[in-house]
């Protein structure tokens, strides 16, 4: 499986091969500033199944207070992803990719969610990010999905 995507004003393009893993509707504090918006839906791949389609001097970083490196457009401001080095996984900005959306697993941190949001879409909902116990479940109700290196049995 292959997938492109890139910023609004096209300056950076990347490409994501092999398959995505755990897709989450993230509802913290960080994210949603970053983002402007109510939650940020992110889904987690490989480090070696992304791969930048544009000149690297084109990517504007910025360092999280834990460590990892989020990657936007320095012209248009796009969130494109996130790399955790720690935890060996890419977190992509679905909807930085052109196509392929994949659909969400889960609300993750919603301690933090704003509160005029009724999360009434069934999905599973964990109040900080989901332990490694809850994320094998939900990797089990997805049969073929990217599983982290930390996950796999």
């Amino acid at each position: 499986m292959e997938s492109t995507g890139g910023c609004r004003c096209g300056k950076l393009r990347y490409r994501v091969t092999g398959p995505f893993g755990p897709v989450a509707n993230c509802h913290c504090v960080f994210c949603r500033r970053v983002h402007g918006a109510a939650f940020t839906t992110v889904t987690f791949v490989a480090p070696e199944s992304v791969a930048w389609l544009s000149p690297l001097e084109a990517v504007s970083r910025y360092r999280t207070p834990l460590g990892a490196v989020r990657h936007f457009c320095g012209r248009c401001a796009t969130p494109i992803f996130n790399v955790s080095e720690a935890l060996e996984l890419v977190a992509v900005v679905t909807q930085s990719l052109d196509d392929a959306q994949p659909t969400p697993w889960a609300h993750v941190n919603t301690e933090s969610k704003v509160p005029w949001l009724v999360l009434a879409d069934g999905l599973p909902q964990f109040l900080t990010w989901p332990s490694p116990d809850q994320l094998r479940e939900l990797l089990r109700a997805h049969p073929g999905a990217w599983v982290p290196r930390r996950l796999a049995p």
